[in-house]
């Protein structure tokens, strides 16, 4: 097993006896470590892979999503938001926000501005730290960028730099939790 599918573990006080939505499940690799942490889970993805367990919803997580305000203690996006404008993705984390309970928690992880293996170089870029890679958008942040984008409604935690081997190449990433204040 890669390092880098126990992430989550380190989360474990986030998600226990928790609530918890997962944006961007994929093939479920996450899910399976927060189905043993969580009381409720509902994991989501544009085409959710067959066999993941608990509840597994198609939607598409830059629309605006079909729960109840503050319906989740925690929300956990994982390399899934980072396909948007700056301007849409501050939307989709507004709409997370409403979708956690008071002092709820969002763990993330977003493509960094290192990520070369991926496309943070050599593509045209459509905004800064948005490019085209290949035809699809996708968005390489910095640490400010990170910091601007949650400082409205969140507490930042634990705002780092990371290499995983989730991939055939090394990929870095920023990883992070915040707290609805």
């Amino acid at each position: 097993m890669k390092r880098d599918h126990a992430w989550l573990e380190s989360y474990t006080e986030m998600l226990k006896g928790k609530a918890v939505l997962e944006l961007g499940c994929g093939p479920g690799i996450d899910s399976k470590v927060l189905s043993q942490f969580s009381d409720f889970l509902v994991s989501c993805d544009l085409a959710p892979k067959h066999g993941i367990q608990g509840s597994v919803l198609t939607l598409d997580h830059s629309k605006k999503l079909p729960f109840k305000s503050d319906s989740f203690d925690t929300v956990v996006a994982s390399l899934c938001l980072h396909y948007f404008s700056f301007e849409r993705t501050k939307e989709i984390i507004a709409e997370i926000s409403r979708l956690l309970r008071p002092h709820g928690s969002f763990i993330c992880r977003l493509n960094s501005y290192k990520d070369v293996n991926y496309g943070a170089t050599g593509h045209a870029e459509i905004e800064p730290g948005l490019f085209n890679v290949n035809g699809q958008q996708k968005r390489f942040f910095q640490a400010k960028e990170i910091e601007a984008l949650w400082a409205s409604d969140y507490s930042l935690h634990e705002l780092s730099l990371k290499r995983i081997d989730r991939y055939q190449k090394a990929k870095y990433v920023y990883e992070f939790s915040a707290t609805v204040r």
